[in-house]
């Protein structure tokens, strides 16, 4: 990140104010930093945190405790943790006001040591709904202008007031650090707490976007390339060079529109296009197995 932008709010003092609720952490694998989120609940990279059950985690007290990771999510990067408190504070959220291009941010991380740090610079990019390489959705893109220094992956990162607006990850992009904005921490953390991972719907196939006839018509749908063997698919009677051309009524032409229609444990009706006529399936969600951190 770059140098700061002059401001008439005292940054220090926005420094001082966050980093009261910012932690360090450091595993075998790598070190960061988490920011309490919620009363006893810190939040961090899953990149530091994945094939861990707990962390040792330092607080601005210099009190070092353990954490508990109750779930991570390698498409979102984003863990969960929790402990014991005290008298710690919660980091004051920012408006859901969307972030613009130039505008000037501050990440703050701890060392494992209890060294608070401060990293200053802008938003470089801004966008809408995204997935990361690994399939995460994530709400918005904030894209940093530069990388993150070692140790900020996980840290909050905050307007010039010290309102976070999301948190530091630099495992979703190669050459700049990106901010995973509020609304989808709080999406996927509620998920984290309650089953200690994102919950992903799986039908147990392979398939990609085609032009097909269906009933004479010309329609777009998802040509199916493979079936796992004993998947909810196969189950149902899905067949190789099927096309999926809609799900619960609704057209299905790419593979995002597909995950976002699979919820886990729900059945759906999937109209399919097999050799020109159509067929109705019913296929019961199953759920995908956790992705790996690294």
């Amino acid at each position: 990140m770059s140098n700061p932008n002059p401001s008439s709010v005292s940054l220090p003092d926005s420094v001082e104010r966050l980093a009261a609720s910012v932690v360090g952490l450091t595993t075998r694998r790598r070190s960061g930093s988490g920011v309490l989120w919620r009363e006893g609940v810190v939040v961090t990279s899953a990149a530091a945190v994945w094939r861990v059950s707990s962390v040792p985690l330092m607080l601005p007290s210099g009190e070092q405790v353990l954490g508990e990771v109750r779930g991570f999510d390698a498409g979102t990067d984003i863990a969960a943790l929790t402990f014991a408190t005290g008298a710690m504070p919660v980091a004051e959220r920012g408006t859901n006001a969307a972030a613009r291009i130039g505008d000037f941010v501050f990440a703050v991380g701890r060392s494992a040591s209890g060294l608070a740090q401060a990293s200053f610079g802008h938003v470089g990019c801004v966008a809408g709904e995204w997935r990361s390489w690994r399939g995460g959705r994530i709400e918005s893109l904030i894209r940093l202008d530069g990388g993150l220094y070692p140790g900020f992956s996980g840290a909050p990162v905050a307007d010039t007031s010290g309102r976070v607006i999301g948190i530091a990850s630099d495992a979703l992009s190669r050459h700049h650090g990106v901010v995973l904005p509020a609304v989808t921490v709080d999406r996927v953390l509620d998920q984290l707490l309650a089953h200690g991972a994102v919950r992903q719907g799986y039908l147990g196939i392979a398939a990609q976007p085609v032009r097909a006839t269906l009933d004479g018509a010309t329609v777009t749908g998802l040509l199916v390339s493979s079936v796992a063997e004993d998947g909810p698919a196969a189950r149902a009677g899905l067949l190789v060079s099927d096309v999926i051309v809609r799900i619960d009524g609704e057209a299905t032409g790419d593979l995002d529109a597909l995950r976002d229609r699979l919820h886990v444990g729900t059945t759906v009706q999937v109209l399919v296009s097999r050799g020109g006529a159509a067929r109705e399936l019913a296929l019961e969600v199953g759920q995908r197995a956790a992705t790996r951190c690294g």
